[in-house]
């Protein structure tokens, strides 16, 4: 390879790269319709029970749930409430702690979270970041961006280098997605971290009631040390996220720039929360 091609290709490389960051060509290019229709997918796969687990039914229970939810969703900042569903859905598995908001809007708890889970508020923070993730559309901006450079970098190097090395950009387009992945993964935590404290400023919960949920994880880490992976949401996934002890100082950072102060217990909500889990999921501690 001559020179010329050589910085040819770097520069290409630079520009496509460099493109990544710009994520609100998303939402210049791509209309929600792609958001709703990824979300009704993932929603029907779980219905179905195709992945994701098997749905618990219990209208009581997701009746409690989805208030929290709307208490939420009157925040001013959120953008796509009349777009989005925005619907909670159960999933029945107590090992997993975690809450998902697909794209579109569509949520899924599962049960070991609301176990897990001490109070109201803390519930609202987790899902709060969730539909952050929904609404600053991180699902599809990945997608767009792991498609854009995968044939951009096949198309862009059948050019300059020619068919012989261009059979190889899958390979290149493979590796440098997941490089992108991991940091565009990172920022978007802590993007929804940011957001989804700002959705609690609307709420009558204590905004920094996910630190609380933070604090839980490493005690039940230290207590079993092979709690990790996919079933502990806002975790550190490799360099993916960022570590529990950071958000904890981020979200301390939010309370003290916001002028917040400690928080009344009354903002928790703690026995009316306990009151409609035990009452359709029961106690864990009898099991």
């Amino acid at each position: 390879m001559n020179k010329p091609s050589i910085r040819k290709y770097f520069l290409v490389l630079f520009l496509l790269f460099s493109l990544q960051g710009c994520g609100w060509m998303v939402d210049l290019v791509f209309p929600l319709d792609v958001d709703r229709f990824l979300g009704e997918q993932f929603y029907k796969e779980a219905v179905t029970g195709e992945g994701h687990g098997k749905i618990y039914k219990d209208k009581s229970l997701e009746k409690y749930l989805q208030s929290v939810v709307d208490r939420i969703l009157k925040s001013k900042s959120i953008q796509y409430k009349d777009e989005f569903k925005y619907k909670v859905t159960i999933i029945d598995d107590d090992k997993v702690i975690n809450a998902i908001c697909a794209p579109g809007g569509y949520i899924f708890v599962y049960t070991g979270l609301l176990h897990f889970v001490k109070n109201e508020a803390t519930l609202a923070g987790i899902l709060s970041h969730e539909i952050a993730h929904a609404e600053r559309r991180h699902s599809t901006k990945q997608l767009s961006t792991n498609l854009t450079l995968y044939f951009g970098l096949y198309f862009v190097l059948s050019y300059v280098l020619g068919p012989d090395l261009a059979q190889h950009a899958a390979d290149i387009a493979g590796l440098s997605t997941n490089l992108l992945g991991l940091a565009n993964s990172r920022s978007m935590e802590e993007e929804a971290d940011e957001y989804g404290f700002g959705y609690m400023r609307s709420t009558p919960y204590y905004p920094g009631a996910i630190a609380d949920f933070f604090k839980d994880i490493q005690k039940e880490k230290k207590v079993n040390p092979e709690l990790k992976g996919v079933d502990i949401p806002l975790e550190k996934y490799l360099s993916t996220h960022p570590l529990d002890e950071d958000r904890i100082s981020a979200n301390e950072r939010r309370l003290k720039e916001a002028g917040i102060g400690a928080p009344n217990t009354k903002s928790f909500f703690k026995e009316r929360y306990r009151n409609n889990i035990e009452k359709s999921l029961g106690s864990q501690e009898e099991d």
